[in-house]
């Protein structure tokens, strides 16, 4: 796969914390500084809000060929979320999932290599 040359990440809660692990998750992929789209009002576990709506819209306009999203530990909202990643899917953009500071890697998938189990 090609360096993406327009990448976006999608910060569910927007802290500064988020938006630098973002940050540093796409210069550790080699990928250039992505578009942020952040949600700053506090949402519950498993919820999405605008910033959700609005990056799938520049998706769906060609605006973005990459996407860092971050890993969701629970899945409530995941109708919003599934028509995202189908319109990524439909559009050849790359969907690269990042584990954030203070959040555990979901129970239930295989954890990657060089990751070690939080208990």
């Amino acid at each position: 796969m090609a360096s993406p040359k327009q990448p976006a990440a999608y910060a569910r809660r927007g802290g500064a914390a988020d938006r630098r692990a973002l940050a540093q998750a796409a210069d550790q992929r080699g990928w250039p500084a992505p578009a942020l789209y952040a949600d700053d009002a506090l949402l519950p576990a498993g919820r999405y809000g605008r910033a959700l709506d609005q990056i799938a819209a520049a998706i769906t306009t060609g605006r973005h060929d990459a996407l860092l999203l971050p890993m969701p530990a629970t899945v409530s909202d995941h109708v919003r979320l599934m028509r995202l990643l189908r319109s990524c899917t439909m559009h050849g953009v790359t969907v690269s999932l990042v584990l954030l500071a203070g959040e555990a890697w979901p129970d239930g998938l295989p954890i990657p290599s060089g990751k070690a189990r939080r208990t």
